[in-house]
């Protein structure tokens, strides 16, 4: 199915989403690139996510004065948990964050962030900093089903279960509101997949994001 959307007005633009899922593959597109995602879903129907299918459509899509910003061929895994006898917990002992004792936090979550906004995370600190932690991806409404999570270690406690340890913890904070737990992850992050994999979560799809960023002048 291709959907037409509106473009964004920021300096990011995202002219085309391709998901697929058990139900099939939705493309969510610009109007002015609809032959193209119209050609794309003719050509490509083997393998909607081969190396020479994203090329394409980073070739054909790649607007001028806009730049790439991540890696041409990386789409994301689609991790989903149904239900949380489906989780694989830690025994690493971890903490709320609205518990913890923590005087540095250099992950890219901004905890106190997290913890003004009242939103829910779990983490592990070590020698008075954030080792690793657990959160949503995105400010959790009151009317979502389903709460995106995501991870962060840092690189020197990388390796000893850490990332599994916050993200079940998370995952019981997520059911506990009556929420459904999902997690999206490079096709390239071993690691990551590794982890999820690991606390329980099931594959249920790809998505591929066409992104761009205006160069700087």
């Amino acid at each position: 199915m291709i959907n037409i959307v509106k473009p964004y007005k920021d300096d990011m633009i995202i002219p085309m989403t391709v998901s697929q899922f058990d139900d099939g593959i939705r493309i969510d597109v610009y109007e002015e690139y609809i032959d193209i995602a119209e050609e794309y879903e003719q050509s490509f129907k083997d393998d909607y996510f081969s190396d020479a299918a994203l090329l394409f459509l980073t070739e054909r899509i790649r607007p001028k004065g806009y730049m790439r910003y991540d890696d041409l061929y990386s789409y994301y895994l689609v991790y989903k948990m149904d239900d949380i006898s489906e989780l694989c917990d830690s025994d690493i002992p971890v903490q709320d964050i609205y518990d913890a004792q923590y005087v540095k936090d250099k992950t890219e979550f901004e905890a106190d962030v997290i913890k003004e906004n009242g939103q829910p995370a779990s983490v592990i600190v070590k020698n008075g900093a954030i080792a690793s932690i657990a959160a949503a991806n995105y400010f959790i409404e009151d009317d979502e089903d389903e709460v995106e999570l995501a991870v962060e270690t840092l690189p020197e406690y990388r390796g000893r279960g850490y990332g599994k340890a916050v993200l079940c913890d998370m995952v019981k904070k997520v059911f506990k509101m009556g929420k459904y737990p999902t997690y999206r992850v490079s096709c390239f992050n071993e690691a990551s997949i590794r982890t999820v994999e690991a606390c329980g979560f099931k594959p249920i799809g790809k998505e591929y994001y066409i992104n761009f960023y205006k160069e700087e002048e």
